[in-house]
């Protein structure tokens, strides 16, 4: 995701969206036999879905009521995206049929690519979208992960806190002293390969909360 023009643009995102929704659809089709389900992505994977849930969610209320949510997380998703799918971003830790998102970053940085103008955020630590802060005893771990293999590295409990920066809507947050992240071709402080590592636990946990719920008001 560099400059020169928007990636969905491009003929590679494209052909990568129609791949997705064609998954999608084949998955819903014949596999899901009318069950909830979630969806998740990250980064250029939820640039994916945010097209999906635009495309196919929007004049499908049956489709829309069967999602328990949605984890577009490491892009922004903007009140245009939500309106377009009919869908709601998370406001709490227990809603359910709706867009959870946020983009990770430090205190200090200017942020990445992935964050524009109207991002919606909530805190994957506290679950609100205003600027309480969570503190490091908030989370319940974070998982370390290689990207490249999936192997996993090591867990952290308490690893870090969270606070929803309100006027860029970026998730901001103090990594340990001493930690030494690859954070890639990203500026200073964008821990966008981290979205999920972080707050690892704390979205597994969120995973069986949000399904808990979706259950429970039927």
């Amino acid at each position: 995701m560099s400059g020169g023009g928007l990636a969905t643009d491009t003929e590679e995102f494209k052909q990568g969206a129609v791949d997705v929704e064609d998954a999608f659809d084949y998955y819903i089709e014949n596999l899901n036999n009318d069950r909830p389900f979630i969806i998740a992505g990250h980064s250029q994977g939820t640039m994916t879905l945010i097209e999906l849930i635009k495309n196919r969610f929007g004049n499908d209320a049956e489709l829309r009521n069967r999602m328990v949510a949605a984890y577009l997380i490491g892009y922004t998703v903007t009140d245009v995206d939500l309106s377009t799918a009919v869908l709601t971003a998370a406001q709490n830790a227990t809603d359910v049929g709706v867009v959870i998102t946020y983009n990770s970053q430090s205190v200090t940085s200017a942020g990445g690519p992935m964050l524009m103008d109207g991002a919606h955020c909530i805190n994957p630590l506290n679950w609100k979208t205003d600027s309480t802060p969570a503190d490091s005893t908030q989370n319940l771990g974070a998982v370390f992960f290689n990207d490249e293999t999936g192997e996993f590295i090591r867990e952290v409990n308490h690893y870090c806190g969270a606070q929803i920066d309100m006027e860029t809507g970026a998730l901001t947050t103090t990594i340990p002293d001493g930690e030494d992240l690859d954070i890639g071709s990203y500026s200073e402080g964008v821990y966008h390969r981290y979205d999920y590592a972080f707050w690892y636990r704390n979205l597994q946990k969120n995973v069986g909360d949000r399904i808990d719920a979706y259950y429970a008001k039927e």
